[in-house]
């Protein structure tokens, strides 16, 4: 099954079984080419989408909060992957 997201220009491909997810993973190697009908290539990265992961956004905070601050914070919850501000 196909959804595509289009305000954030995703397109997820539900898959029956996990070893196709892997299969196509490991044939692309995370990156395919995308031909648009004026010509331009575009490079499409192919990854598993959020299995285990979660966005987390934080608002409002004073700019004297550090990253590592909030990295401890959210120690608890899991490994912290990113803080982007």
């Amino acid at each position: 099954m196909v959804q595509i997201y289009g305000t954030k220009r995703h397109v997820y491909i539900k898959f029956i079984d996990n070893v196709y997810v892997q299969a196509v993973l490991r044939e692309t190697n995370g990156q395919a080419e995308y031909k648009h009908h004026n010509g331009v290539l575009s490079i499409v990265n192919i990854a598993m989408a959020g299995i285990g992961i979660k966005r987390v956004r934080i608002a409002k905070l004073p700019p004297e909060v550090k990253e590592h601050d909030i990295r401890t914070a959210l120690t608890p919850c899991g490994i912290v992957l990113a803080v982007i501000e």
